[in-house]
């Protein structure tokens, strides 16, 4: 029997990463980036391309528009610094939950 929701394998998130040589660094932020979007719903494209020496562009798009952030890192702490970009960004456009006035 499927499951509704797969929490586990986010097929739903496309990650590009232009510009690291590194297979490796690439790879754990496929993983990392897959891994912060596992309990969202719908299409969403995450793209990250060197811009400039030791700057990186960060575009997001999906259900929200298209939101941009432009960086420093070193590339071996790119899927961090993206990852806690991404994250923030969910966490503050998620609505506050309070309950209603009785």
């Amino acid at each position: 029997m499927a499951s509704i929701l797969n929490f586990h394998r986010p097929a739903n998130v496309a990650v590009d990463v232009d510009g690291v040589t590194d297979a490796s660094v690439v790879l754990r932020m496929i993983r990392d980036v897959q891994r912060v979007f596992r309990h969202l719903v719908g299409p969403w494209r995450v793209t990250v391309r060197a811009s400039a020496r030791g700057c990186w562009r960060l575009e997001l798009a999906g259900a929200s528009g298209r939101h941009v952030w432009i960086f420093a890192a070193p590339t071996a702490a790119l899927s961090a610094v993206v990852v806690e970009k991404v994250e923030r960004f969910l966490r503050d456009s998620a609505p506050v939950w309070r309950t209603l006035p009785t």
